[in-house]
This record gives C-alpha cells, structure tokens and sequence, in this order.
C-alpha cells in the first residue's frame, strides 16, 4: 500500500512541478491526475499496490469537499459581487461535462465489453 501512496504523491508533485514550469492557470493536483490518468490508459492496467491505495482513500473522498464548503464563508463579499458570474460559470461546466461524462462512461462500456480493457 506505501507503493501506491507513494506513486500517487508522485503524480501530484510532477503535476505540480508541471503547473509551476509553465505557469500554466491549471492547479497541480488536476494536472497531476491528467498524468496519472494518462499514465494508466497507456499501460492499460492498474498495478495491484496503486488499486488497494486507491481503494483505501476512496472511503475518504467526502472529506475532501469539507474544506472548500467552509472555505465559502471566508469569500462571502467576492459570492455577494461575483454570485451571478460563478453561478452561469458553473452551469456551463456542468452543461459540458456531464454529456462529456456519458460519452467517456459509453465509450469505456463499450471497450469493457469488447474485451479491449
């Protein structure tokens, strides 16, 4: 399980390394999981270390959404100001990226089924 956490740090500090070479507007994290998730399609497998550290967090994702719910409170003037901005910035991602999800999800179903993964 330690090589798997490890492995996961690993992607998070080249994601961040990433982020901070070319400046880039992206947070490290996210890129960190683009290089893992990319990592990982092209192996076309999940080591068995990287799954059971998985496994163990995925319990604990929720916690995860904790700190940016009460971080809301310290930004209350900028949600008064820039309420209506975020509000259609947030239904537009969502208009995107849940038919993006679908076609991802079909598109996996589909290579499962094939036997391809």
């Amino acid at each position: 399980m330690l090589y798997g956490l490890i492995v996961l740090f690993g992607y998070l500090l080249l994601g961040e390394f990433v982020a901070a070479l070319f400046a880039w507007p992206v947070p490290g994290s996210v890129l960190g999981m683009l290089l893992l998730f990319a990592t990982l399609v092209v192996r076309d497998r999940v080591s068995p270390e990287l799954n059971a550290s998985s496994k163990g967090l995925l319990p604990y994702l929720p916690l995860f959404i904790v700190p940016a719910s009460v971080g809301i409170v310290n930004y209350v003037d900028l949600l008064e100001q820039q309420g209506l901005i975020i509000l259609l910035a947030m239904l537009v991602s969502l208009a995107i990226g849940i038919p993006v999800c679908g076609w991802v999800a079909q598109w996996a179903i589909k290579r499962i089924k094939g036997g391809s993964l």
